[in-house]
């Protein structure tokens, strides 16, 4: 059977270990999935289990230390169960772990045990003390002084996203805290291979970690032999690996997740390719992603519709460069792949090996299906809300996607929802996100539907979107429900104001209204004035408007 993406489809082996295809699940756990759990629930092992069976090659899984919140004393942007906390050191979450690694490998695929960084780590038995108020301080840090234990207005403002965790100057880490951290990670990576994961990697990204920061001349001011120069700055990190390749034996790959390049005065691509010489025959793939963790995100500024994966260039120059070299390594590519056009495209051209991605399985749970059959009209595109990320500051704290209502409700679905009866007439009033997403949802169900829209166009207030050049991930996902309307036999009547007359005369069974909603117009003189408009008459018809505008609201 000929393939449309052969390139992204095509296994790859790497040290022993034979991966069906190059697409891979990155580190992404929607947060909120779970709550204060020390282990994985079923609702996280069937979220999972979904990625393995749509097709990715290899899952990955990280947040294993239970104690260890990245943003201590700033409980707003840390509340219980955020971050989906697992505590590797209990048996009981251990029983879990297997089982979730049995949901991944019953469908074929691999499962990557993705380490980040503990404090702990610092001390000779791998846990930090407890402070005071019972909770485990930061490793020693000069000069930062006590934490304070509420958060500032200052806090509350900054999201968790525009700092790193609490850091300690590198050139104060010691040669015990070296030594110490070496051994803790080896330990962790030892059991993970215990358990069953077939993967062990190490995120290395953004200059967030001890180990990161080591590899930046941002942070890492040493002047021994761990400063300094690429393989200076390499030393602790390849020591680490070193490590770790003892504890888990000579069969399993090793990973590391590492920024393709730094802001200025960081680390370049040129200094990335240098560390890739030096790893060469100990790391086995090199997962590259951006130099700053904001503009990782999926948000419709850094990934634009002309280049969805912005960093693609640099991170082909990585690739290339490998494989003239014939390094013994393979580079994933991280960041704006949900396309699969671009993703294949990208390993058909020798820019990437693998291709990391982690919303395309959050809001299509049959991504991978849709890409083996060459579906991707019918991929279900990301808005970049981000919401699976960071849903809401305070509340309410559950997953979120805004395209994949079912996200978190997969354990259960059958349960919930009732198999379809007899084939009904349905009426949809209103040809907005809602109706239309009522009326593929109708329509896959068997239903016949019909949508009635008063404008000469669907869409709603998504019109908006065909006129703001940064809300073209919006504009992506109306067009791809329009698709469906029309490829599901969806009858749609523009320009039709459905009255009750109308309705009833054609004998609908189900009238389901999906009208939208209208602006509240404060009752301020002059509102309803003919030179006052709201925003969404404005666009497609900016002609109304004069040469001096003001806009009220922010």
């Amino acid at each position: 059977m000929a393939l449309r993406y052969q390139a992204l489809l095509t296994p790859l082996k790497v040290r022993g270990t034979i991966l069906r295809s190059r697409m891979m699940s990155s580190a992404s756990t929607p947060h909120f999935l779970q709550g204060t759990e020390p282990y994985p629930t079923e609702k996280i092992i069937t979220h999972f289990a979904q990625r393995a069976k749509s097709g990715a090659a290899a899952i990955s899984v990280n947040h294993f230390h239970q104690d260890n919140i990245p943003f201590p004393g700033r409980p707003i942007d840390n509340p219980p169960g955020h971050f989906n906390l697992f505590d590797l050191q209990d048996y009981t979450a251990q029983n879990y772990f297997c089982q979730l690694l049995d949901a991944i490998h019953f469908y074929g695929a691999k499962a990557n045990g993705y380490l980040m960084a503990d404090p702990g780590w610092f001390y000779p038995d791998g846990k930090q003390p407890a402070g005071p108020d019972g909770m485990p301080p930061m490793p020693p840090m000069p000069g930062m002084g006590p934490r304070e234990p509420e958060s500032t207005e200052t806090d509350r403002a900054r999201s968790a996203e525009d700092d790193s965790p609490p850091t300690m100057p590198i050139e104060d880490i010691t040669r015990d805290m070296m030594d110490n951290y070496i051994k803790n990670v080896a330990q962790e990576a030892g059991e993970l291979a215990r358990l069953g994961f077939d993967i062990i990697s190490m995120h290395c990204c953004y200059r967030h970690s001890p180990h990161a920061r080591f590899l930046s001349p941002l942070t890492n001011h040493r002047t021994d032999e761990y400063g300094g120069s690429v393989e200076n700055r390499s030393r602790f990190l390849l020591e680490i690996f070193q490590a770790i390749r003892k504890a888990v034996g000579p069969s399993i790959p090793l990973e590391v997740v590492y920024s393709v390049s730094e802001p200025e005065g960081g680390y370049t691509v040129e200094d990335t390719i240098e560390f890739c010489k030096l790893a060469e025959g100990l790391i086995d793939i090199i997962h590259l992603r951006s130099g700053e963790m904001d503009p990782q995100h999926p948000l419709g500024f850094p990934s634009t519709e002309a280049m969805p994966p912005p960093y693609l260039e640099e991170m082909g120059q990585v690739c290339r460069a490998v494989h003239q070299l014939g390094l013994n390594m393979v580079v994933g590519a991280s960041a704006g792949f949900q396309d699969p056009d671009w993703a294949n495209r990208a390993v058909a051209e020798g820019k990437a090996d693998l291709i990391y991605m982690a919303r395309a399985w959050i809001n299509n749970p049959d991504y991978g299906q849709k890409v083996f059959e060459g579906r991707a009209e019918d991929i279900v595109p990301c808005i970049r809300c981000n919401k699976c990320h960071v849903p809401y500051i305070n509340g309410p704290w559950h997953n979120i996607c805004s395209v994949n209502p079912a996200l978190g409700q997969a354990h259960r679905l059958k349960s919930l929802v009732k198999a379809p009866g007899r084939p009904v007439k349905v009426a949809i009033i209103g040809g907005g996100v809602s109706g239309m997403e009522a009326a593929i949802v109708a329509a896959r169900r068997g239903h016949q539907v019909t949508v009635f829209e008063r404008e000469d166009h669907l869409g709603g207030q998504m019109i908006y979107a065909d006129h703001a050049s940064f809300k073209w991930p919006i504009r992506n996902f109306k067009a791809w429900q329009i698709r469906q309307i029309d490829k599901l036999g969806v009858e749609v009547r523009l320009n039709v104001c459905a009255t009750p007359e109308l309705v009833k005369a054609e004998g609908f069974d189900v009238v389901l209204v999906a009208v939208g909603s209208e602006p509240n117009i404060p009752d301020i003189p002059g509102a309803f004035g003919p030179n006052v408009h709201m925003p969404i008459s404005v666009y497609g018809h900016h002609s109304r408007l004069g040469e001096n505008v003001v806009v009220i609201g922010g």
